[in-house]
C-alpha cells in the first residue's frame, strides 16, 4: 500500500514551490533590463567608432568631422537601438553610410556576429523595360518582369532604397538597388513588407509568388550583371564574364579588347596583357574597349593599357570605349583618362562613377557586432579638378534592354562596329 504525504506536507511544498517561481521571475525581470543595457552599451559603442572611423580615414571629413546634421542622424539611431532589431540596426548603419554621398563607403552585408541579414534566394535587374528576374533557385521565375514587392510597386520601392544605398551618381544607383531589393530588412524598413522572413512578389503574367529569406552569404552574391541561365542564350560579353581580360580579332577587322576588372589573372598581369595587344593594334585602325563589367581594381594597373590605347590614337587609330552603370571606380579613372587624352567614342550607357570622385576604400570591423564595411580613405583626380561631371555621358547611347539580354544580342558591340566603321 502506498502511503501518500499528509496535506501539510503537500500544502508547504506548493508554498515554497510557488516562492521559487516568485523569486526566478524576479531574477528574470531585473537580469532583463541588465541584458537590454549591455546590447545598446556594445551598439552605442559601435556607432561612436564608425563615426570616429569615418572621421579619422574619409577625406570629406579630415580635420573637421563630421557636418552637424550627420552627427545628429549618429545620435539618433544611438537614442532608439533598444526598439530596434540587430538587423534593423545594421539597415540604418548602412542608412548612416549613404548618407555620406561616395560609392565606396558602405557596410557590408554579410559576415557580422550580430544583425544578420536575410535575402530572396533570386538576382533582380533594372532593364530599360523593368525590373526583371535574371536568376533564381527557382527557374521559372527568370526571364519575368516583378511589378510588385510585397505592399510596394516595383518602381515605388527602388525609389524609397534610394536613402539607404551608398552611391556616387543615378547610375550607381541603378546598379546596386536592384541587389538590395532582394535584402528583406531593407523591404522592411521601406515598408514594402513587415516580415523579413517570407515576401510576396507579384509578376507580369498575374502570378503572386510567395518566397522565403535565407541568410545572405558573401558567396551567394552577385554585383555584376550576370548571364542568363539556359534556355536563354548569354551574350559573348556576358558568357566570358569571369575573364579578367581577353582580346579577339572581329569579322570587321576590329581589335575587341574586353577588361573586367583592373587587375591581374593570376600570373598573367593586365600589364604583360597590354603589351600583348601592340602588335595586334599594329594590324588594324578600329579598336573596341569594352568596360561595362568592369568595377575596378587598382587604377595603376592600367597605366601600359593606357598607354598602348593613346599611342594608337596618335597614329590615327579609332577608339570605341564600351560603358555602363557597372563601369565604376579604378575602371572610371580609365575611362577618364581616354576621355581626355584621346579621341575615343563613347557608346552604351553613362558610367558608375563621377569622373573625380572619393575611393581607395579601407577595410572597417565594428568591435562590438562584427559589422564589416569599407570607408574611402582618398580623392580621384585623374585629370582636373575642373571636372564637376557626376558621370562620362556616352556619345550613342544604347539602353540596356531586358528583350537583348535574354535573347544574347549585343546591341552595344554592334553600335560601336557601325560607329567605327563609318571613321
Amino acid at each position: 500500500m502506498k502511503l501518500l504525504p499528509r496535506r501539510d506536507v503537500v500544502t508547504r511544498m506548493v508554498t515554497r514551490l510557488r516562492r521559487l517561481l516568485v523569486v526566478c521571475s524576479l531574477v528574470v525581470s531585473l537580469a532583463a533590463p541588465v541584458f537590454a543595457d549591455e546590447r545598446a552599451d556594445l551598439w552605442n559603442a559601435d556607432l561612436r567608432a564608425l563615426q570616429t572611423q569615418l572621421e579619422d580615414v574619409h577625406p570629406r571629413f579630415s580635420g573637421c568631422g563630421l557636418p552637424a546634421e550627420l552627427r545628429q542622424e549618429f545620435a539618433a539611431v544611438a537614442a532608439k537601438v533598444n526598439t530596434l532589431t540587430d538587423a534593423q540596426i545594421v539597415v540604418e548603419l548602412q542608412r548612416l553610410l549613404a548618407r555620406v554621398g561616395d560609392g565606396h563607403t558602405l557596410v557590408w552585408p554579410f559576415g557580422m556576429q550580430r544583425g544578420a541579414l536575410q535575402r530572396l534566394p533570386l538576382g533582380l535587374w533594372q532593364f530599360e523595360e523593368g525590373l526583371y528576374v535574371v536568376r533564381a533557385d527557382d527557374a521559372a521565375l527568370v526571364g519575368h518582369r516583378v511589378t510588385r514587392i510585397g505592399a510596394l510597386s516595383a518602381d515605388d520601392a527602388l525609389a524609397k532604397l534610394e536613402p539607404f544605398i551608398s552611391h556616387d551618381n543615378e547610375q550607381q544607383f541603378r546598379w546596386a538597388a536592384p541587389l538590395y531589393l532582394t535584402f528583406t530588412d531593407f523591404l522592411v524598413a521601406i515598408g514594402a513588407t513587415s516580415d523579413r522572413n517570407a515576401v510576396a512578389l507579384q509578376l507580369d503574367d498575374g502570378r503572386d509568388v510567395q518566397l522565403a529569406s535565407v541568410p545572405v552569404r558573401a558567396q551567394d552574391l552577385e554585383t555584376k550583371l550576370t548571364a542568363p541561365p539556359a534556355p536563354f542564350v548569354a551574350a559573348p560579353y556576358l558568357a566570358r564574364r569571369d575573364e579578367k581580360f581577353r582580346s579577339q580579332t572581329l569579322a570587321s577587322g576590329a581589335l575587341y579588347v574586353q577588361v573586367n576588372a583592373i587587375d591581374d589573372d593570376g600570373p598573367r598581369t593586365l600589364d604583360a596583357f597590354a603589351r600583348e595587344l601592340r602588335p595586334l593594334l599594329a594590324k588594324t585602325d578600329r579598336a573596341i574597349l569594352d568596360l561595362r563589367l568592369d568595377n575596378g581594381g587598382e587604377a595603376s594597373k592600367a597605366n601600359e593599357l593606357l598607354e598602348s590605347l593613346i599611342a594608337f590614337d596618335v597614329r590615327g587609330g579609332h577608339i570605341a570605349v564600351l560603358t555602363s552603370r557597372m563601369t565604376f571606380s579604378a575602371a572610371q579613372t580609365l575611362a577618364t583618362r581616354l576621355d581626355e587624352w584621346t579621341n575615343a567614342i563613347f557608346i552604351g550607357e553613362a558610367t558608375g562613377s563621377r569622373p573625380n570622385h572619393y575611393g581607395n576604400e579601407r577595410p572597417f570591423r565594428l568591435p562590438g557586432s562584427g559589422v564589416r564595411g569599407t570607408i574611402s580613405s582618398g580623392f580621384n583626380q585623374p585629370v582636373t579638378a575642373r571636372d564637376e561631371r557626376t558621370t562620362i555621358a556616352p556619345d550613342v547611347a544604347v539602353p540596356m534592354r531586358a528583350a537583348d539580354y535574354f535573347r544574347g544580342a549585343d546591341p552595344v558591340l554592334a553600335a560601336a562596329s557601325h560607329a567605327l566603321s563609318r571613321r
